[in-house]
């Protein structure tokens, strides 16, 4: 599973030349889109199935790890995809009896090749929704930081940003997980020390590696839960087709405002982590200056600073505040969030 980009600059033959060499049979899907949806996920599971296929390796972005992990369930399992959505109860009818998969990820950001789950556009319902399942965790992970060192420097920023914010959002998350706390603020230290230099020396082995091992331990850390960022931006990109990393940049720094009040300590050690020197400040300023770093963190490495620069109207965000709460990753957010709420923070980036 893997997009036509990849396929065409030749990064996917550094896979399937160790599969010739070896005489292992394959098929390709070279047809995952960004932010896939359902009908995408059935093209892949066309053929998987016409394949005879018995593995699945998702090569790419998170989007191509997510179709990999929604075609383990619906190749193995009966029914629909919709029926394997988190909110709608599907977690419960998910069983281990699914083909094995290899997570390969080209991007430092989404963490898919580590996480329980998978985001899927529903086509009917024009919104992300999730697929979670610890039987989704992949039987390898593989992690090669020269897989990364093409990747433009503008998605390299925006997955960087989106490693970034699932580490935010898994710490101040109001779940309790001591584990994934420590775990979430060594990939926020991490990316603070490496996302620039990713960016502007896209050759630079060493930080390339950094960011990838950020990446994967910030989707470690993220099974604590997320927030509203990420309920805000998934509608985003299905509203406007916004980068889900951007989507999280973007969205950040004003729900770290809006939850200031509900994890200003945790706030605290995210300044720290991110090479703030909060010495001889109050916990009110150190609080304060992990927003004020985030924010130049994403001025620093290119990434928008309000929706009008994406060309987004206004008249979108009611019906994207009524499906962010549709969404489940608020639930999980320090401080709980109303449609209104919703509606408001989009206002306030736009």
């Amino acid at each position: 599973m893997t997009d036509k980009g990849l396929l065409e600059a030749g990064v996917v033959a550094k896979g399937t030349k160790l599969l010739d060499e070896r005489g292992i049979e394959y098929v390709i899907f070279d047809e995952v889109r960004p932010n896939p949806t359902d009908n995408n996920v059935y093209q892949g599971l066309e053929v998987y199935r016409d394949g005879d296929c018995d593995v699945v390796v998702g090569f790419g972005g998170g989007s191509a790890m997510d179709v990999a992990k929604a075609i383990r369930v619906i190749s193995s399992h009966e029914g629909a995809i919709e029926e394997y959505y988190v909110d709608a109860g599907g977690s419960e009818k998910i069983t281990p009896n699914m083909p094995p998969s290899i997570l390969i990820p080209t991007t430092a950001g989404t963490g898919s090749e580590a996480s329980l789950g998978a985001i899927i556009t529903d086509s009917k319902q024009n919104r992300k929704r999730a697929i979670i399942s610890p039987y989704l965790f992949p039987a390898i992970a593989l992690l090669d930081p020269e897989l990364t060192v093409s990747l433009p420097a503008e998605l390299t920023a925006a997955t960087g940003m989106d490693a970034l914010s699932h580490s935010i959002e898994a710490y101040i998350g109001k779940s309790y997980h001591p584990i994934a706390d420590g775990i979430a603020l060594q990939a926020i230290k991490m990316v603070g020390e490496n996302l620039r230099v990713a960016v502007e020396s896209g050759d630079n082995l060493s930080a390339r590696s950094e960011m990838l091992i950020a990446a994967t331990m910030g989707a470690l850390a993220f099974q604590k839960g997320l927030g509203a960022v990420h309920s805000l931006a998934h509608q985003l990109s299905t509203e406007a087709n916004i980068p889900h990393g951007v989507a999280n940049a973007i969205m950040m720094p004003a729900v770290m405002k809006f939850n200031l009040e509900y994890a200003k300590e945790k706030y605290v050690d995210i300044a720290s982590s991110l090479g703030v020197d909060i010495s001889n400040m109050s916990i009110d300023e150190a609080a304060i200056a992990a927003i004020v770093a985030v924010s130049q963190l994403s001025k620093d490495v290119g990434i928008p600073q309000s929706l009008s620069e994406l060309e987004l109207q206004h008249d979108s965000l009611p019906q994207m505040a009524k499906n962010a709460m549709l969404d489940i990753f608020h639930q999980f957010n320090p401080r709980p969030c109303t449609e209104e709420d919703m509606l408001k923070l989009y206002e306030t980036v736009l």
